[in-house]
């Protein structure tokens, strides 16, 4: 396993968070909940990511599960859009 990221919550983007995970980094990402201070870690193994919480650990089959979780649970900033070909940024519906 490569290295550990420490890192507090959205300091990274979904995107950044992934590319630590596809390049072997776990991450480790401090969040605060009701004034208490708690570390998520998350890592990829075997094509398979995870998501350990304090409570629950979270497995997901594919990046964009887990870019969801990442920014459903505001673990992470939203990627921005992929600019297209042409130079002018993707437009979401």
């Amino acid at each position: 396993m490569g290295e550990t990221i420490y890192v507090n919550r959205k300091d990274l983007t979904s995107r950044e968070v992934l590319q630590e995970l596809a390049d072997g980094n776990r991450v480790i990402i401090e969040v605060t909940v009701l004034g208490k201070s708690l570390n998520m870690a998350l890592r990829r193994q075997s094509g398979t990511y995870y998501c350990d919480t304090p409570m629950k650990l979270l497995t997901y089959e594919t990046e964009e599960e887990m870019r969801r979780c990442l920014e459903r649970y505001r673990l992470a900033e939203p990627a921005p859009a992929e600019d297209s070909a042409d130079g002018v940024p993707a437009v979401e519906d």
